[in-house]
């Protein structure tokens, strides 16, 4: 039988409007009867009635009527049919805001004899808890309190509930929905069912946070993004795709070159960066290899991504892999960086969060329609207490449960600068060496300018860094579909030669552009993420004459310059090999073929891995030597404008000079130094050992060199 159809939705404090379906035959209404709880209020007379090619609508004015989140109100029509009333309006007024807040715990809060099942819904008015204790076949209900000061439902069960799985039973403008909790720790697969999780057992797991080197303060990081499908996806490994397939050791490629997680600490970067594991949408976790998608689609914010367990049932499979890939990382050394998606979600209608409170956490405009910054249909209200404190909640668990090291946040121009700056202080307190940095585009999300997480707002934001993408464009060009082909200086173009001085600085100095940051420890230098064409791609476009061996050349010289910049260097996986991805610019759901890690191909291109290794390494020696002056190297660092457009980058430091060369041209020529210095590195990677000094210096076209000059030889 088709559903009938008659809604009532309160547009605002003294407008309601009331649809019939055509489908039911209703005769003009003439009056209505709005009730609260049942008791009649008021005789309603409809204003306005009008009709579409499939319902009818009748405007009444309200005028007085004050409505209360936790009550149920009704409208009546002549023939006694009593419809619903929607007040979901009032989430967006301030006065909702500023009185429904709570502070306390939230979700599933596990005791060894009892749990406390905790939830925000201030517009239900009645919630049950439906429970599933492990080992039974059926679900046994609990009708939970409400407290109408803050919204909150609450009920506490007796027993040990570890491993049990619940849902919500949540009665909102007279539609009852089974709602999975957005704080579960746990969840079974895709994301069905929340799970009673027991952070004991969690615990267990040992992160080795004391396997860390010291942290030298984050522009002595070396960032390295990667997903943990990609990273075993074209293997031929047990359980690859998955969090225990990435944390395994003694891989090797058929040429002998590490694998996977050997792979990785073999580079000599300081943090990896973890494309999303948080639960996301569009993968069925009962058979992942039928979809591909990176996971900018979230869904839930404190349970780890199901398709990446060998076991998406077990709701601590997923939790004991993903820590335990953790602590694989830190016993090398590695720093975990999480990718966290707080700007929107995949779909908000059918979100628990909007079920739970609908239009609460989400931003709109001016006309009440949503706001679109993020281009995914809704944008997250990060200004709204419960919202703020759903981010800040779930920052602290994933450096509660999972360790993590630092948090890189999409599309971050979406997010208020003050919900930025209270998760970074109470993070903080938790984990002093936290690295926070993220995407601060200005995005058309309806919040004002001067709130919004964006770069252009870096000063407001001294503990985070940003994605620059003036460094990315002046040094490989530009990056959208119809500009490929426009070349930067690196891949040729030395008609931005002062713009490259002005990004090698971290693009904190007024050379050819206006300073976007007033430190340049603010920059993340990269020119390749999982966004947009890989490197290889571009130089592919913008140097279509170039050979693949030259264009690994301008690979090179490419990675010295994000190493050797002011600013914090970034790069993603498979660019340090000339990874391609086909042309195909996003490739966020295109398969593992276009986003594996190809390891053949790294056995193919061994020399260009081991120029990166070099790189690091010489960079890191660069560093010890820089020292103590590192903060103050933007105003020690000098150029010479070198023929053919080449230029030379002079570190003045107290007891040395360090000269780094690069000629992204194809001539080559010679520089004659004031005296004799060392050739420490080339495009044949480290060569210090060789003891080779030179006063007059071939400079190779397509070439970087650099050269250390101590005071002592002169």
């Amino acid at each position: 039988m088709k559903k009938i159809m008659m809604q009532a939705l309160a547009k605002a404090g003294d407008v309601l409007e009331v649809t019939f379906s055509k489908d039911f035959y209703i005769r003009n209404q003439k009056s209505f009867v709005l009730y609260e709880d049942g008791i009649p209020l008021r005789k309603l007379l409809p204003v306005s009635q009008s009709e579409s090619g499939s319902s009818y609508l009748y405007t009444l004015f309200t005028k007085g009527v004050t409505y209360r989140p936790g009550h149920i109100y009704q409208i009546k029509t002549t023939e006694n049919y009593f419809i619903p009333i929607d007040i979901s309006f009032l989430a967006m007024t301030p006065a909702f805001e500023e009185k429904y807040r709570f502070d306390g715990p939230l979700g599933a809060l596990y005791q060894k004899d009892k749990t406390t099942f905790r939830v925000f819904s201030p517009f239900a008015t009645s919630i049950v808890l439906k429970l599933q204790r492990k080992g039974e076949y059926s679900f046994r209900s609990y009708v939970m309190e409400r407290n109408d000061e803050n919204g909150i439902f609450e009920t506490t069960v007796e027993g040990d509930l570890d491993e049990s799985r619940y849902c919500y039973s949540a009665k909102i403008f007279g539609e009852i929905n089974d709602v999975v909790d957005p704080y579960a720790f746990g969840l079974g697969h895709n994301s069905l069912y929340g799970y009673v999780i027991d952070p004991k057992k969690v615990y267990r797991i040992s992160t080795d946070d004391n396997q860390l080197p010291p942290y030298r303060g984050r522009q002595s990081s070396i960032i390295y993004e990667c997903n943990v499908r990609d990273m075993t996806s074209l293997s031929d490994i047990e359980d690859k795709d998955t969090y225990e397939a990435l944390s395994r050791d003694g891989l090797k490629t058929k040429g002998g070159l590490p694998m996977g997680l050997d792979y990785l600490s073999s580079l000599g970067v300081t943090h990896i960066q973890l494309q999303p594991v948080l639960d996301f949408r569009t993968i069925d976790d009962d058979d992942p290899s039928s979809s591909y998608n990176w996971g900018y689609d979230p869904a839930f914010y404190f349970a780890p991504e199901g398709s990446y367990t060998k076991n998406p049932d077990d709701p601590y499979e997923r939790i004991v892999e993903l820590r335990s890939l953790v602590g694989a990382f830190h016993r090398r050394g590695l720093r975990v960086v999480f990718d966290v998606v707080y700007n929107h979600v995949f779909s908000h209608l059918h979100n628990s969060l909007s079920l739970l409170v609908p239009q609460y956490y989400f931003r709109h405009n001016n006309d009440g329609t949503l706001s679109n910054g993020s281009g995914c249909g809704n944008d997250l209200e990060s200004r709204h207490y419960m919202c703020r404190k759903l981010i800040i909640d779930s920052l602290l668990h994933l450096v509660d449960f999972y360790a993590a090291d630092g948090f890189r946040f999409d599309l971050m121009g979406i997010t208020d600068i003050e919900t930025m700056k209270k998760a970074y202080e109470e993070v903080e307190k938790k984990k002093k060496d936290v690295l926070f940095y993220g995407e601060g585009w200005d995005l058309w999300t309806n919040l004002p300018a001067d709130e919004k997480a964006t770069q252009y707002n870096s000063s407001k934001m001294p503990f985070a860094a940003f994605f620059n993408d003036r460094f990315r464009d002046v040094v490989k060009g530009k990056t959208g579909e119809s500009e490929l082909g426009v070349k930067g200086y690196l891949s040729g173009d030395t008609n931005y030669r002062d713009g490259f001085k002005h990004v090698f600085l971290g693009s904190s100095v007024a050379l050819a552009f206006a300073p976007m940051f007033k430190d340049a420890g603010q920059s993340l230098n990269y020119v390749e993420c999982h966004d947009n064409h890989t490197l290889y791609d571009k130089l592919k476009r913008c140097c279509p004459e170039e050979s693949d061996a030259e264009l690994f050349r301008r690979i090179k010289m490419i990675t010295v310059a994000i190493l050797t910049s002011c600013g914090i260097p970034f790069f993603h996986a498979g660019q340090e090999i000339g990874l391609s991805k086909g042309g195909i610019g996003n490739s966020y759901d295109a398969g593992d073929k276009v986003n594996g890690f190809d390891w053949k191909l790294l056995d193919e291109r061994k020399s260009l891995y081991y120029f990166f290794r070099d790189a690091i390494s010489i960079c890191k020696r660069m560093e010890d030597l820089i020292g103590d002056q590192r903060e103050e190297l933007g105003s020690l660092i000098s150029f010479e404008n070198l023929p053919y457009g080449a230029i030379k980058v002079n570190y003045n430091l107290k007891d040395f000079s360090i000269y780094i060369l690069f000629n992204p041209t194809k001539h080559s020529f010679t520089y004659s130094f004031d005296d004799y210095s060392q050739l420490i590195f080339n495009e044949t990677g480290n060569v210090e050992k060789a003891d080779f000094y030179v006063k007059l210096a071939i400079v190779n076209g397509l070439s970087v060199s650099i050269y250390l000059s101590r005071r002592e030889n002169k």
